[in-house]
């Protein structure tokens, strides 16, 4: 079945409190609206639309059955055909695969940190034995990566809640470790098969691996660098590519990860200076990733998740591949999963997890009241399915949060 079949174009003076719309009449970016969806929850969410659009497009399976009552007849037996299995045929149609969550947050977390530990271990074996072996144990990377993809497959939230409250003194890890985790969820977004996620799990962690050839106290600095210093933290590509010649079986897409992350668009990027089509789709994946993990690390306490990504569809404008920001801003949400949240009524709160349509509605852990003062005991809510006629159905999301805003740490609620 086509996936046109699940939307149906309307006026926007025609939505309806319920609806669920999903693509506009000109690019999202060329709106306010940050992350691409939008559920109608109230005639203020129409008014701001009809400020910028004239038509919609309304997803039939993902809005609320009575909102669609006033629509054309054809667009109830296009709904009533909008099943599961339905909705996995579109998605063949289109080349994706489906990916469903297996499991909770909370069930994955332990793997997920197990998963996690590997990659700590892995890592620190390939430094160990660099001075021995310039090359990398193929096998032991491909089993910290294999766990890292096998987890983001059950459920991607388990992991991006560890990248963003965990905290290392080991910045290569950290690094390298967050960029193969938001890499395996970008393409698991994107409906990319198993074997591509392998790749863009590999590409990830040795993406900077020519760093390990560097000072760590070059690595680990937050003052400015001198043109001596910034030069020699941009041969880590050659450091790395060097390293990957004396490696067997590294995947093309791996090395053209290593070889290209800070290639850009516009020809401005290093090594090569590639431009467009000269860059791998990896490697443009990778250079929004890393881009994106540079921002929260140089940001500091001063950084947030919405900033990083505002400022990643700036450079859009020049380096960055438009299309793939767009995507990983959807795939990451408005408010990253492990995000500081302040509620409209005062409340602070813990991102825990997405749904995969309704990113602007996560389930969170309040953990501060109004007045900024600690619970006794921490509770769950879950924005988008609140019980109607509760208190809990009126409250949204009214900002992100610096991480330690409040002195708040969210890392003692999970880790």
């Amino acid at each position: 079945m086509p996936w046109g079949l699940l939307q149906q174009e309307i006026p926007v003076s025609d939505l309806q409190v319920g609806m669920y719309v999903s693509r506009l009449d000109r690019p999202w970016l060329e709106t306010p609206y940050l992350v691409e969806g939008v559920r109608i929850r109230s005639q203020d969410d129409v008014d701001e639309l009809a400020r910028h659009c004239v038509h919609v497009f309304v997803d039939l399976d993902k809005s609320a059955p009575e909102s669609l009552s006033r629509l054309p007849p054809a667009a109830g037996s296009a709904r009533a055909a909008a099943t599961a299995s339905s909705r996995a045929e579109a998605a063949q149609f289109r080349g994706m695969t489906v990916y469903r969550d297996h499991c909770s947050v909370e069930q994955e977390l332990p793997a997920a940190k197990e998963a996690q530990a590997i990659v700590g271990r892995v890592l620190e074996q390939i430094r160990a034995g660099m001075e021995r072996n310039p090359g990398v144990p193929l096998s032991a990377a491909r089993e910290a990566s294999e766990a890292l993809r096998e987890s983001v497959e059950r459920n991607p939230d388990a992991l991006l809640l560890l990248a963003r409250l965990s905290h290392s003194d080991d910045v290569l890890y950290a690094h390298s470790l967050n960029v193969a985790i938001h890499l395996l969820a970008l393409g698991r977004h994107m409906g990319l098969d198993r074997a591509e996620l392998s790749v863009l799990g590999l590409g990830g962690l040795l993406m900077d691996i020519g760093k390990m050839q560097m000072p760590r106290t070059l690595l680990g600095r937050r003052t400015r660098l001198s043109p001596d210093e910034r030069r020699e933290i941009q041969r880590h590509v050659e450091y790395g590519e060097t390293i990957l010649q004396c490696s067997h079986g590294i995947p093309e897409g791996v090395r053209d990860i290593v070889a290209q992350h800070h290639e850009r668009e516009d020809g401005r990027g290093y090594p090569r200076g590639l431009v467009a089509n000269q860059i791998s789709a990896y490697a443009r994946m990778a250079a929004i990733v890393d881009s994106y993990e540079e921002m929260l690390t140089e940001g500091g306490l001063a950084g947030t998740p919405f900033e990083a990504l505002k400022e990643l569809r700036e450079n859009a404008r020049w380096g960055l591949n438009s299309a793939l920001v767009d995507q990983f801003t959807h795939c990451v949400g408005l408010f990253p999963v492990g995000s500081l949240v302040e509620l409209d009524n005062g409340e602070v709160a813990i991102v825990l997890s997405h749904r995969r349509t309704q990113r602007f509605m996560p389930r969170v852990m309040r953990i501060l009241d109004p007045s900024h003062m600690p619970y006794p005991d921490p509770w769950e809510l879950d924005l988008g399915s609140p019980a109607p006629d509760s208190e809990e159905a009126r409250r949204q999301i009214l900002r992100d949060l610096p991480a330690g805003a409040y002195g708040v740490d969210p890392a003692r609620y999970y880790l």
